[in-house]
């Protein structure tokens, strides 16, 4: 009787051990369609539950937290619901959760085991580094929230030229971080290690900042620069007279409206940044896309026509989330009424009535520039799909002229894509694929500009 006892008693202790270690990283694939898709998730233990980030690299996903992420009986489940996406999966013996996605009551199985998805990013910068770098956090005093971030200085002591980096659009945390590659990081690191300080932080809601990114609009965004301008000339460190701006993509539009709001800086460097107006740029972006993806002229032109209508309603509306989604599902009704499928209408607009999304639709890069009398960069890669440069770069030349602007450098560069890779086609599938995290000689110009702007 003692013996079964004892014997009861170890298999209890033991399975309330290995029910419990789940924490660290866990990582998988998933099959969809033809496409074999890393999975990884990082998992924390907090009071009464966890806490939990998915990374899906070749999607573009990193840090994507977890609404709710519970162990009930060995049993994982966890929430995405902006994803409309619910993991379960069952701790097995031998240490693995056997599991699926469900995502619109499909589901997708997704095994998963301990350890990291590797990529190969030869340009991420490793420590020791011969520069002093600063977590720091600064206040949104409008909005009474902490941002989170990292300054790096070229030494502890001294005063120095900086730079903040803007980041482009989505979540992103301060290292611009996606598919593994981290090419704010690698940006700081280059103008750090030329005698220039960096501030890059965490956007609202991701990684160490408090907020919520669902609510951040362009203007959001332009305050909490604002924000990190005040703090950098709390720093004795910092010559106030010498601060900049590198504004990446929808940064692009961020840097200059902060630029011709305040008086506090002293150049700009616009990166893959929009000139044309926001609806024009989707449309194109979306044309431009779709023909690499082997779509016909007609089906390029159904595609125009089937969101132009929504982005117009979009630009003569206020940004309130839900009144915009009830106006352009009723608008979608009523033009196509069942031809257009209940789940792709409300997919697409979830997507273009986010608050973030809506506001580049409503943007009119154009008003900012023409304000701007400090010097510009303007580099793009010609090979960008997200933002043709072409068209962009020269509406950003004729807006700057325009305010009498004769500080400016505009670069197109051959064989860039957007995030500025040496790249074949351009194609947002080759982001992931493609080693490179950001093109030296793109570094080089960027480098050798801002310190021609501030020796």
């Amino acid at each position: 009787m003692n013996r079964i006892l004892i014997i009861l008693l170890l298999s209890i202790f033991s399975m309330s051990l290995f029910s419990q270690d789940i924490t660290g990283d866990w990582m998988g694939k998933v099959t969809i369609n033809t496409m074999k898709l890393d999975v990884a998730f990082h998992i924390e233990k907090m009071a009464d539950n966890y806490a939990l980030t998915m990374d899906i690299p070749l999607q573009g996903l990193s840090g994507v937290k977890a609404e709710s992420a519970t162990l009930i009986d060995s049993i994982l489940t966890i929430s995405f619901p902006d994803l409309k996406l619910e993991y379960k999966g069952n701790l097995s013996e031998n240490g693995e959760i056997i599991g699926s996605f469900m995502q619109r009551g499909n589901p997708i199985p997704l095994n998963l085991k301990k350890g990291t998805i590797k990529l190969n990013r030869p340009q991420e910068p490793k420590p020791p580094f011969s520069y002093y770098s600063e977590e720091i956090t600064f206040m949104n005093v409008a909005d009474t929230l902490k941002l989170a971030g990292t300054l790096t200085l070229p030494k502890k002591d001294g005063k120095f030229p900086v730079v903040i980096i803007v980041s482009g659009s989505g979540p992103q945390n301060r290292d611009g971080e996606m598919m593994g590659h981290k090419p704010y990081f690698l940006i700081a690191d280059q103008l750090t290690r030329n005698g220039i300080g960096v501030l890059r932080f965490d956007e609202r809601g991701v990684g160490a900042s408090e907020g919520d990114f669902n609510t951040v609009t362009i203007a959001v965004s332009s305050s909490d620069v604002k924000s990190a301008v005040d703090y950098l000339k709390t720093r004795k460190e910092i010559d106030a007279s010498k601060i900049g701006l590198i504004g990446h993509s929808i940064g692009g539009i961020v840097a200059p409206k902060v630029a011709s709001e305040t008086e506090n800086i002293s150049f700009l460097v616009l990166l893959a940044a929009p000139g044309v107006n926001g609806d024009i740029l989707m449309l194109s972006q979306k044309a431009a896309i779709e023909k690499t993806m082997g779509l016909n002229e007609m089906q390029i032109a159904q595609g125009q026509e089937l969101v132009k209508g929504a982005y117009d309603i979009i630009k003569n509306s206020k940004l309130d989330n839900t009144s915009l989604k009830d106006s352009i599902n009723s608008f979608y009704s009523n033009k196509y009424g069942k031809m257009f499928p209940e789940n792709q209408r409300k997919m697409l607009v979830a997507q273009i009535t986010s608050f973030e999304v809506a506001s580049l639709i409503q943007s009119k890069p154009s008003e900012y520039l023409e304000k701007i009398d400090v010097p510009v960069l303007a580099m793009n890669g010609d090979k960008d799909l997200q933002v043709p440069a072409d068209e962009n770069l020269m509406v950003i030349k004729n807006s700057l002229t325009k305010g009498s602007n004769d500080s400016v450098k505009i670069m197109k560069l051959e064989n860039l894509n957007h995030l500025f890779q040496e790249c074949k086609t351009g194609a947002m599938s080759e982001y992931s694929e493609i080693e490179q995290t950001f093109s030296p000689t793109a570094l080089d110009v960027i480098t050798s500009w801002i310190q021609e702007q501030t020796k």
